[in-house]
């Protein structure tokens, strides 16, 4: 690529054995209606092959630049290319991901109306939709609006988190504010980021306008693999609370209704699933990181001040307890929904979990998701190499 080429985007894609899935990715990436673009691929000590298809691909494409590097995992990578970008706005695509043609030229036309937008986000489609839920398909489809500063709307119930790949960003946004990923999470990294640039923009513009498509098909991803360990995700949850509360205090928001909705957040992420857990020492041991974590930004008192109209707030002052997290049983779950949610969602829950034990007292076998056969394999990266090869 020449050193006088000026692209307005820079698209940076991590990329780590997805298997043949990087050839439709980087087609949709190349296939762009918006040109002028620079395609910035980080190979991220790829084992499988990618990096050779990469390299392949650039050959024929100017617009894309290869970097190799050893294994340090997404946000590593994701920093690298924002460290490289030359674009005035930066967009990030995972690689077995696949962005609509149009995508780019929407970005462009978003930034060109308004030079005070610091953030874009934009509506995505999963990836076969059976596989989807509904709150990511939810989550995924955003509303036409727009945030001047600071929101806690925008941050906590605009549906603007937790992806990064279904927004684009102004590049001098982020290097003013030194806005990276963080390095060293191996799950929740996006939570972070986006909590890290939502709380520093100065304009903020959602658009319904569906631009990406995210794929859910990968049996090997790092959601499916770390769903089987529900101790280990929770683990890596209080990693990630742990760091957006540090990065909440340094932006100065906890006072007011913005550490009360952070509060809040930390109950509907994490909480539940903790007390959620059958395991009792490892629920005990979970929740003592939390009440460590808690104690290192706030005091019971600001807790109280915070919450003083919320139910909530009973847990939080049992949790702070000396003996906090040894007082919480099997059924604390219970009451912790009807803190959080009302008592009617409690008895829900309650006569849910009732009906599985019966169901299975009876011998009768949950029913096998019939979404299972919608997993694949990736087609493998010598597939993919010999279909670009083929190729005039």
């Amino acid at each position: 690529m020449s050193s006088s080429y000026c692209p307005l985007l820079s698209i940076v894609v991590p990329v780590y054995n997805v298997g043949g899935y990087l050839l439709d990715t980087l087609d949709s990436i190349a296939a762009q209606s918006y040109n002028n673009i620079e395609i910035i691929c980080v190979d991220d000590g790829s084992t499988d092959g990618s990096g050779e298809l990469l390299d392949l691909y650039a050959a024929r494409d100017s617009r894309f630049a290869i970097y190799h590097e050893v294994n340090r995992g997404v946000s590593a990578a994701r920093n690298f290319g924002i460290d490289k970008a030359r674009g005035e706005i930066i967009l990030f695509v995972d690689a077995d991901d696949l962005l609509k043609p149009n995508a780019c030229d929407v970005v462009r036309q978003a930034f060109d109306n308004d030079s005070q937008v610091d953030i874009l986000k934009f509506s995505a489609d999963p990836f076969p939709i059976e596989l989807s839920s509904p709150w990511l398909t939810s989550t995924l489809s955003l509303d036409d609006e727009e945030y001047f500063g600071y929101s806690d709307k925008l941050v906590f119930y605009a549906k603007t988190r937790p992806f990064p790949w279904n927004g684009a960003y102004r590049l001098s946004f982020l290097r003013d504010h030194e806005l990276y990923f963080p390095v060293g999470l191996t799950l929740g990294e996006d939570q972070v980021f986006s909590f890290a640039t939502l709380g520093r923009s100065s304009r903020t513009k959602l658009l319904s306008d569906s631009l990406y498509e995210y794929r859910l098909s990968r049996k090997d991803s790092a959601m499916c693999v770390m769903a089987q360990d529900e101790k280990l995700r929770l683990q890596k949850h209080l990693q990630v609370v742990d760091r957006i509360m540090a990065d909440w205090a340094k932006q100065g928001r906890f006072e007011g209704e913005s550490g009360r909705s952070m509060l809040l957040f930390v109950a509907d992420f994490l909480i539940f699933d903790v007390l959620n857990l059958e395991d009792q020492e490892g629920r005990k041991e979970l929740l003592s990181e939390l009440q460590r974590i808690l104690s290192k930004h706030l005091t019971i008192d600001e807790i109280a001040q915070m919450l003083s109209c919320d139910r909530i707030l009973k847990f939080y002052q049992q949790l702070l307890d000396h003996d906090g997290p040894s007082s919480f049983g099997a059924s604390s779950v219970y009451s912790f929904v009807a803190e959080l949610k009302g008592y009617k969602a409690a008895v829900f829950m309650f006569i849910d979990r009732a009906k599985s034990l019966l169901l299975a007292a009876c011998g009768v076998s949950p029913t096998k998701d019939v979404r299972d056969d919608l997993f694949e394999d990736a087609p493998t990266v010598s597939e993919a190499i010999e279909a670009l090869e083929t190729r005039s």
